[in-house]
Order: structure tokens, then sequence, then C-alpha cells
């Protein structure tokens, strides 16, 4: 069981360099998604779920609902049912999951996606994928985000959400092959993933974890990661590796004080971290292909990963 490495090409490559490069997430409230007005090339169904109760009062303006979409593909369901994507982030997924896109995956590719975000205006919430996608410390406690200060390190909780509650919700609307249920997420997302990955009743069976932030907490996870794929305790389910290859050389700098740790601990990551995590999990025996696009930032590779993972045609 081997890694195959992939230079993506073409209109995956022309679409996210379209993407702009931003110090910052774009502030601009999302315009509305299918999950507001419907699909004609989908049966569209969403749900919200309560957010955990915010750590500290001063949280509580960021501590948005979970909002669930689930994209279902028109007709009958294959014998065994849909295979099934859920994709982190899930309010920055719909903005690019457009009809024009979600048209052009092939037969062959259709699937179920669900959409796991949050109900906000915003591309990204902040503080709550922060609490929800990073791992706890090594005696297993929340720690602060060192991006925003609030608290993070919630990714078991997180974890046992998707799969007591979200997971089942989703599947009720169709069949479902859970067989074919694969994980995606793109920066701290992808940190969930590899995190979702490392552990044994993990819910899902296949993973694909794009540009993850292997910075967190001082680098510590990465080596965490690896040790555990040395010693065996890794199910070797496939996780894909996707990043773009001029995301160091693109790397912006929010240049406030608040961010200063984030950059300080982002710029000490090993240049060769990711390559290093890959090259160990080929060894350990666990299969996946790592795909690199080449000229393509942290922030453009989230909409090339994106694409390549629903298997818009190229």
């Amino acid at each position: 069981m081997m890694y195959r490495r992939e230079m993506v090409m073409g209109s995956i490559l022309t679409l996210a360099l379209a993407v702009p490069l931003r110090a910052q997430p774009s502030t601009k409230p999302l315009p509305p998604s299918q999950l507001d007005t419907g699909s004609a090339v989908r049966d569209v169904y969403s749900f919200t779920l309560p957010a955990p109760a915010a750590p500290a009062p001063e949280e509580g303006a960021a501590n948005p609902d979970y909002r669930i979409g689930v994209l279902v593909p028109k007709g009958p369901a294959p014998a065994k049912g849909w295979p099934i994507l859920y994709m982190l982030d899930g309010q920055a997924v719909m903005e690019r999951l457009t009809d024009e896109i979600l048209a052009k995956i092939p037969q062959a590719a259709q699937r179920i996606i669900v959409t796991v975000g949050y109900q906000t205006p915003q591309r990204f919430a902040t503080a709550a994928r922060a609490r929800d996608y990073t791992p706890p410390d090594p005696k297993g406690l929340a720690i602060k985000d060192p991006r925003t200060g609030t608290s993070a390190g919630h990714a078991d909780s997180f974890l046992h959400l998707l799969g007591t509650q979200i997971i089942p919700r989703a599947e009720s609307f169709a069949p479902v092959d859970p067989q074919e249920r694969t994980l995606w997420g793109h920066s701290y997302g992808g940190l969930f993933v590899l995190y979702a990955a490392s552990q044994p009743d993990s819910p899902f069976v296949a993973f694909t974890s794009a540009s993850p932030a292997l910075w967190w907490d001082e680098a510590r996870i990465g080596p965490a990661f690896e040790a555990q794929m040395r010693a065996g305790h890794w199910s070797r389910r496939p996780l894909d590796i996707h990043i773009g290859s001029a995301e160091r050389a693109k790397a912006t700098d929010p240049g406030t004080k608040q961010t200063e740790a984030f950059v300080k601990m982002r710029g000490a990551l090993p240049e060769h971290a990711l390559e290093d995590l890959v090259s160990t999990a080929r060894a350990a025996g666990i299969p996946g292909q790592f795909t690199q696009f080449p000229s393509l930032s942290h922030g453009q590779s989230f909409v090339a990963s994106l694409y390549k993972t629903v298997g818009v045609a190229e």
C-alpha cells in the first residue's frame, strides 16, 4: 500500500488561481447558497444543531450554532447506497459548490455531499473552528488558540458530535453506504481530519487532509502523529494529503499583535514537515495519494482541494 504522488494541472488550477491572495479571510458576508435557495441538480436538505456553551461569557458572540447541508444526487441510489463525503467549513464550501460546479461532477463520482458548517454569514467561523478542529494538549486539556485567544483543543468533543448527532441525522435523508464515508478538511480542518484519522473509533473510513495546520501548538502534533504511525497504532484507512506548492513562499502576515504567536509558530514549522508525515504514513502501510497543486498558496489550495475531492472534471 503506497502513496501515489500527483501534480494537478488543468481547470482545477484555473479555478483556484482565480482566488485572490489575502492576509485575512474576507469579511464580506456570504451570498445565499443552495441551502437557502435550493438546487436544480441536487436534492438539498439542511438542519441546525446548537453550539456548545461558550467557555467564557466574552466568547458567546463568536459561538454560532452548527448548520449542516446535505446535497443528494438526483435519481435512484446505488444498490449499496450513496457514497458520502463530509466537508468541514461548510459555509465556505457551499460558496464554491454552485450548481454550475456540481453539474461538472461525472456520474461515476456522484455521492452525497454533507457540508458541516456554522450559522454565520462569514466564510470562516474563526473562533468556533479553532475550538472544534484542534486537538487537545498532550494531557488531554483544552488550550488557547494563538490566532484568536479563545478556547481551542476540543477536537475530541467535535468528533463525538459528528459520530453521535451529525452523521445519523445527515444519513437519514437518503440511502447511504457507510463503508464509503469520507471526511475532508483544509487548514485547521485538515488538522482535524488527521486527528480523526488517528482515532481507532473514528466513524469515517477514508480521509482527505488539505494543507493541515501542523504548526498548531508549537508544531508538536505532527511528530505525535508520526510516532503513533510508527507504533502501529494508526488504522490503515486511506489518507489523502493535498497541499499547494507555494504555501510557504506566498504566506501572508496579518501584521497584528494578536497574531504574532501564530506567525511565529507557522514560521518555525520545518519546511518538509508534511512530506515527512506522508513518508511515515507510507512506511506504516497507510494507503493514500499525495497531491501538490503547482504555484498555489494556502488559501488557493482550499479551492483546488475542494474541487479535486468532489470530483470536478479537469
